[in-house]
């Protein structure tokens, strides 16, 4: 074949013209769905078939989404949290103070200081599944809180860990790690003492933190004057984990307000009540084979046995314009179990005396008016009766208080001489300076 003829047979033949190509019909969109937020999802989780739930059990363990508007901040009791439904709320604060001391001891014959984070708190606490289940959670981490002695930590940093019912307002019910409602001034909170620290007699009688249960009412009969609390403890302090004997201690608490209710579980009359208010207390404990001399506080008997302890203080708080004033009367009263430990050459260990004796306090301050600085004053003692291994001690001193914003920020200085009875020449000088705060 010819080579002409080849590219005319190979050659490309042109496409036949087309009417012009009408546009794609148009597509229509759909927007795509937003996606869940990760709460919704959990709110929107499908669950497998159930079988013979109660009514609304479904919605109750639900999610239960925040109410942005409730969410705010308020001094002492930090940022707060709550559910639309006000089935949940979460409160989260801090608090911390540091502290100087300085100490002149005659029998020492030398002079000392310190300077510390006397405390280190943080707080939780709110309500849940319901506004009448409330919960308190309070961690305390500085080293003196967490018994810090040669670098080795001897307690946990879990203070309080409990939880209230207020389905009734004359049998609320309180379980879980607590100050024991016994004395007054132990029952004022850790940042909210007149002083920078409670008093003597405070120290040797208190019965502190435990764990147990009561029942209470902060307003019995709705008539605004009367309190009171009923509880059971393991009576052995906080931090206990491990099997015990079968002894408890029993509290009982009642206190009169007969003006009316008001703060007083607060040493300082920071409110400045222009009405005169008054409040009353009475307390009974009674420890069954108590561990340590002092029930629940202080060091286990050489002789390694128990003591039954009765327990009883009366107090009074009053309060009027910035003037406040708080008394106390605090008794205690042991019977030994002797315990079988012996000495080194396998000698029997003589048996320890109970701390047998009886304390007082009494303090006062006031609030210059238009200013926020107040003078305090405080007087406290112990003595011991009948057989005893308690020693008499007395203290007085006083200080200064000057509030910035109330309990949540002020600055404090106080100085205390504590001796035995007649001996005032010879006691021991305590000078500190301390400030704290609550967010």
């Amino acid at each position: 074949m010819q080579p002409l003829a080849l590219l005319v047979l190979f050659a490309p033949v042109p496409a036949p013209a087309s009417a012009p190509t009408a546009p794609p019909p148009a597509v229509q969109r759909v927007s795509e769905p937003v996606k869940d937020s990760k709460d919704a999802k959990d709110a929107k989780e499908v669950k497998p078939p159930s079988f013979a739930l109660p009514a609304n059990e479904e919605a109750r363990l639900g999610a239960a989404p925040t109410d942005g508007e409730a969410q705010k901040f308020v001094p002492g009791k930090g940022i707060e949290f709550k559910s639309k439904d006000g089935r949940f709320a979460l409160a989260m604060s801090l608090r911390f103070g540091f502290l100087y001391s300085l100490r002149n001891d005659p029998a020492a014959a030398a002079v000392d200081h310190n300077f510390e984070i006397r405390r280190f708190r943080t707080v939780f606490s709110g309500n849940l599944f319901g506004a009448k289940n409330r919960y308190f959670l309070q961690l305390a981490l500085a080293p003196r809180e967490m018994d810090v002695r040669d670098g080795v930590v001897h307690a946990t940093p879990v203070y309080d860990a409990y939880m209230q019912f207020d389905q009734l307002r004359d049998l609320t019910l309180r379980v879980g790690q607590y100050r024991v409602m016994y004395t007054r001034e132990r029952n004022i909170a850790d940042v909210n003492p007149l002083l920078i620290d409670r008093s003597l007699a405070n120290g040797e009688f208190n019965v502190d933190r435990d764990i147990g249960l009561d029942i209470r009412s902060e307003d019995l009969g709705g008539i605004k004057k009367l309190r009171y609390y009923a509880g059971v403890f393991l009576g052995e302090g906080r931090d206990l984990n491990k099997f015990t004997d079968t002894g408890l201690m029993y509290v009982g608490r009642f206190d009169v307000l007969p003006l009316g209710l008001f703060d007083d579980y607060e040493a300082s009359d920071v409110w400045r009540v222009k009405k005169f208010r008054a409040s009353f207390g009475v307390a009974y404990a009674y420890n069954d084979r108590a561990k340590k001399d002092k029930g629940v506080l202080g060091a286990a008997p050489a002789d390694g046995g128990t003591t039954n302890y009765q327990n009883a203080t009366a107090d009074l708080m009053l309060k009027y314009a910035g003037w406040s004033l708080e008394a106390g009367y605090m008794w205690r009263q042991g019977k030994r179990n002797p315990g079988d430990a012996v000495d080194e050459m396998g000698a029997p260990i003589a048996v320890q005396a109970a701390r047998n004796g009886h304390g007082w306090l009494a303090q006062t301050a006031f609030l210059i008016p238009r200013t926020r600085l107040e003078p305090a004053f405080r007087y406290s003692g112990a003595r011991g009766q009948g057989v005893t291994s308690m020693p008499d001690r007395d203290e007085v001193g006083g200080g200064l208080n000057y509030y910035f914003f109330g309990h949540n920020l002020k600055l404090q200085v106080d100085y205390f001489r504590s001796f035995a009875p007649g001996q005032l020449d010879m006691g021991t000088d305590l000078l500190r300076l301390q400030i704290q705060a609550a967010l």
